[in-house]
């Protein structure tokens, strides 16, 4: 399989910049890399014109991470970055790659663009077949960045940086780097616009989609059993205060994968946090560290309806008794509609229950704060927070389909769970426990690929990540 690293590094002004790394563990990764420069191969002119993107020390495993991404002229090179690890001070894993000779086969030497962010953006806008009033006087982000805000078209704010995009191994071209997210829409692209002509030149997406057919092959195939996930020494709870000391949800329960699985019958569970406990779980599933929830939302996952497809903040299912105990006790139905409301609820109840537990189980192989996971609160114990899942249940732009989008560290992933049109149990995505884990893992994948600050490193037809969801 082809390597494909890449990069989404922050445009700054300095030749070499470490985006919002702490300035101590960009000392500690840059000592790192200087002490074993000889054996990466790196030259002081790469160390100078690289970008540490992000460093993290792995509490689980005791390495050190470091993304160290390409720049040229102060911007980056997009898709070239190496991954580096070090254990105990010693180099214990590198890849990727850099651009050689850059200088000699960029198209603009200058790095000044031709044309500006605006008409890039309006390049792009027309490209996607949207349309939008003028558009508005960008401001400056302090990471470089040009924010031209949402423009009532987008999801998210669209945002503009420069990037050089290789095209071949003599050709790399100027380009702007456009982020935007259609409203209504399952996509978020960054899309590169080439800076001399205008050009849409290509694109990328965070969105990964499924076809629930497909997956359905590969669990039947490779049939596990996820009891093997949690070992016994997991089975730790720190308890701590909340207003929420108890919650019972019945769902189709860990380990079972689907109502049509051994032991898929819907059962009542109680505090299903206690599976995972430290600090996986130090807010348990209803607090998001500003605010307690009786619904189904917490700091790891918001939980919704979505039939409307307006990706706007819908319907979670709500607890039938108040705090501090919560009851999500629906009994479902397989004879009636998906969309009858119990059912709903029942089926929104269980893709929080689920989310839950990837994140948790994530967590204490090491998937935590520092390596870009998703929570709204992040307690203090660094990566960036205000990323918790949100969880579309029954998402009315498809069917027999599923997806996830993983915009980088410290910006909301998006879990989309379709219905079928089987006549199985299995007609709701969301209570296919192998589809949302699978889902969810995509978003582990990309933030963990070319770390918090890159996910849009698993993009290409050869990229390992759906093999590692399956896993």
């Amino acid at each position: 399989m082809k390597k494909f690293l890449c990069s989404f590094a922050f445009l700054i002004s300095t030749v070499i910049s470490f985006g919002q790394v702490n300035d101590n563990e960009k000392q500690t990764a840059l000592s790192l890399i200087k002490n074993h420069q000889a054996q990466l191969g790196f030259s002081i002119s790469d160390i100078e014109n690289s970008d540490i993107s992000s460093t993290y020390l792995n509490s689980t495993s005791g390495i050190r991470m470091v993304y160290l991404t390409q720049m040229y002229k102060s911007i980056t090179v997009f898709n070239k970055m190496q991954v580096i690890a070090f254990k105990n001070n010693e180099l214990v894993s590198f890849t990727g790659n850099r651009v050689s000779n850059i200088d000699q086969i960029v198209n603009i030497k200058s790095g000044i663009p031709s044309i500006s962010a605006t008409n890039a953006v309006q390049s792009v806008i027309n490209d996607l077949k949207l349309s939008t009033k003028s558009l508005i006087q960008p401001t400056l982000q302090s990471n470089g960045k040009l924010n031209f805000g949402n423009l009532n078209i987008s999801e998210v704010d669209i945002i503009a940086e420069m990037v050089w995009l290789p095209i071949s191994e003599k050709n790399v071209v100027l380009t702007w780097q456009i982020e935007i997210a259609p409203l209504k829409s399952v996509d978020h692209f960054l899309i590169r616009v080439d800076a001399l002509s205008g050009k849409v030149l290509n694109k990328n997406n965070y969105t990964v989609y499924e076809k629930l057919n497909d997956i359905k092959k590969a669990n039947n195939k490779h049939e596990h059993s996820s009891a093997e996930i949690f070992t016994t020494n997991q089975l730790v709870h720190q308890q701590s205060p909340s207003v929420v000391s108890s919650a019972s949800y019945r769902v189709i329960p860990f380990p079972a994968e689907s109502p049509l699985h051994a032991n898929g019958a819907a059962a009542l569970v109680t505090d299903p946090w206690n599976l995972a406990g430290g600090n996986a779980t130090s807010l348990q599933w209803h607090f998001d560290g500003t605010a307690y929830h009786d619904s189904t939302r917490g700091n790891n996952v918001w939980a919704q309806e979505d039939r409307d497809n307006n990706n706007i903040n819908g319907k979670g299912a709500t607890s039938s008794t108040a705090q501090p105990s919560l009851t999500f006790d629906i009994a479902p139905d397989y004879s009636v509609a998906p969309t009858t409301t119990n059912f709903q609820r029942f089926a929104t109840t269980n893709l929080f229950y689920w989310n839950n537990l990837m994140h948790d189980l994530t967590y204490n192989y090491g998937f935590d704060e520092v390596s870009g996971n998703f929570q709204n609160s992040n307690q203090g114990r660094g990566g960036l927070g205000s990323d918790y899942v949100v969880a579309d249940a029954q998402d009315g732009s498809g069917t027999n389909n599923a997806n996830f989008s993983t915009p980088v560290d410290g910006s909301k992933p998006r879990m989309q769970m379709y219905l079928s049109t089987y006549t199985t149990p299995n007609r709701d995505g969301d209570i296919d426990n192998g589809v949302i884990a699978h889902e969810f893992m995509h978003g582990v994948s990309n933030r963990l690929t070319g770390g918090p600050a890159n996910s849009s490193c698993l993009s290409n037809a050869e990229q390992g990540g759906e093999g590692w969801s399956d896993y």
